[in-house]
């Protein structure tokens, strides 16, 4: 069986990215093949959750202290210096391949388009890279736009989410063709409790991009004493008070906020609607997520969305930003609800059938499987990519301290 190594890009569970991903590590660990996996820390770490969710699933995971783990121009702040951060980049290359060396890996995977390094050490070792692309390249992720030449050189094969989002980059790049996935999401066992009254769900974190504003707003306008809102998730803070300060100014009742749950679905009743808005997604996973737990859902027509329902064919989809619309399509729920429940529940099975693991990532194995010798010519200046010049104890110290500090100072500044 293949060697493969993963490169993660936040060595954390509460992104679509990385749970997805995470599953087909679970996964292709299961059926006999070496998985490692490679994921940014910051700070001197040998474990964490995450790389111990990972190590008790089968997969071998090293966790690389970084400076920046993304591009330069990629969202999320930037700490350090221009040079601490070239060298933080050296360093990661080199790693990625003293593993590859070292576990004799047959293909990288680089999962979502923010990370450049494994496409570098895959290269520089002479082995496969698949590329796995999530984001589409608009609002913060416009960036990669000006990449893509980048990443067609440094690509064996490329894949992104299903979709419109694959019809989209297969238009970007008219050289080859880009495969595509749908990101896998694995249901946990969930109980549904027996609801007292029917409720309005959203489950996710609370974002500006998420944009649950725009369901607060249908509610006000539904405004009937007997439901209520609930949102399941934790929250950005500015978004969340931008979120409570509607609230309060319209005198809304019957709103509230769980926080983050282990398992969203547990608080879920069958008495519940479940409503998304987001404005952009990759892909609709916790879409998929309602309807395997046969819940009625509502959804905004957002690309990512659209790509899931492609697959699914159910529910209801709203045009995003109509209230009108909304509102509507959750008073027909309501005024309906044992039908469309009832029809929820019988999509079950249908959506179980569709949504297997093998099925989503059958063209992806098949390429893992394909995995060869591939040689690229930038193996010949190996050495300036991953040799950085020597820094004494005391200048090591210095950066540690001063990158710390910039850190607290960031967190303190954005509470």
């Amino acid at each position: 069986m293949k060697t493969i190594l993963f490169v993660s890009p936040t060595g954390t569970l509460d992104n679509g990215a990385e749970i997805s991903i995470v599953n087909l590590m679970k996964f292709l660990a299961a059926e006999g093949y070496h998985v490692v996996n490679a994921a940014p820390i910051y700070g001197v770490a040998t474990e964490n959750d995450y790389s111990r969710y990972c190590e008790s699933n089968g997969i071998e995971c090293y966790l690389i202290n970084s400076q920046r783990w993304w591009w330069e121009d990629a969202p999320a702040h930037i700490f350090g210096s221009e040079e601490e951060r070239v060298v933080s980049y050296r360093d990661t290359i080199k790693t990625l391949t003293e593993i590859i060396k070292e576990k004799q890996v047959d293909v990288v995977i680089t999962n979502t388009v923010n990370m450049f390094q494994g496409a570098l050490a895959s290269c520089l070792e002479s082995i496969p890279h698949i590329w796995l692309i999530h984001e589409y390249p608009e609002k913060e992720f416009a960036y990669y736009k000006n990449k893509l030449d980048f990443i067609d050189q440094f690509s064996t094969d490329i894949f992104s989410v299903t979709g419109d989002l694959n019809n989209h980059l297969n238009k970007l790049f008219n050289s080859r063709e880009i495969l595509p996935f749908a990101p896998y999401t694995e249901l946990k066992s969930s109980n549904i409790q027996i609801g007292k009254k029917k409720r309005i769900v959203s489950v996710g974190r609370i974002t500006k991009r998420k944009n649950q504003l725009e369901l607060i707003r249908a509610f006000h306008e539904i405004n009937r004493k007997d439901i209520e809102l609930v949102f399941v998730g934790g929250w950005d803070e500015e978004y969340k008070r931008e979120c409570e300060r509607y609230i309060k100014e319209h005198t809304i009742a019957s709103v509230s906020f769980t926080g983050n749950v282990e398992n969203p679905w547990d608080i879920v009743t069958d008495k519940d609607i479940c409503v998304f808005t987001s404005s952009l997604e990759t892909y609709g996973l916790v879409y998929v997520e309602a309807l395997l737990n046969g819940i009625p859902v509502i959804i905004s027509d957002n690309p990512g969305h659209l790509s899931a329902y492609e697959m699914f064919q159910h529910g209801k989809i709203y045009p995003l930003g109509n209230i009108d619309s909304l509102v509507e399509a959750i008073n027909y729920f309501i005024d309906n609800f044992e039908e469309v429940k009832s029809k929820s529940e019988m999509f079950i099975k249908t959506a179980k059938e569709k949504y297997q693991i093998k099925s989503v990532y059958h063209v992806l194995i098949e390429k893992i499987n394909q995995a060869k010798t591939n040689e690229h010519a930038i193996r010949h200046i190996k050495n300036l990519l991953v040799i950085n010049e020597k820094k004494s104890k005391l200048a090591n110290l210095e950066i540690k301290i001063r990158t710390f500090v910039q850190r607290v100072m960031y967190k303190i500044k954005n509470k």
